[in-house]
C-alpha cells in the first residue's frame, strides 16, 4: 500500500471502530488473552506437578510392599525358631 492508501484506510477504520460513547473492547480482550495465557501455563505446571506426586507416591507403595515383605518373612523365620526351641 502507498502513504496515501494507507491513510485513507485507516481513518475508514477509525470512523467504523466505534459510534462515540462505546467502550474500546480491543484492550479488555488483549487482557483477558493475557490472563488466559497465564492461567493455561499454571495449569500445564500444576499438571506435571500432580504427575510427579502420583509417581512419588506409586514409588512408596512398591517400598512400602518390599519392606513390609521382608518384615513378614523375617517374622516367620524366627516364629519358627521360636516354635523349634519350644519342642525340644
Amino acid at each position: 500500500m502507498n502513504g496515501n492508501a494507507l491513510r485513507a484506510h485507516q481513518a475508514e477504520f477509525k470512523n467504523s471502530a466505534k459510534p462515540t460513547g462505546e467502550v474500546d473492547m480491543e484492550p479488555r480482550v488483549v487482557e483477558l488473552e493475557t490472563h488466559l495465557k497465564y492461567i493455561r501455563r499454571d495449569m500445564d505446571e500444576v499438571r506435571g506437578d500432580v504427575k510427579s506426586i502420583k509417581h512419588r507416591l506409586a514409588y512408596l507403595a512398591g517400598a512400602a510392599a518390599v519392606i513390609l515383605g521382608l518384615l513378614g518373612w523375617v517374622a516367620n523365620s524366627r516364629f519358627d525358631q521360636v516354635v523349634t526351641l519350644l519342642a525340644h
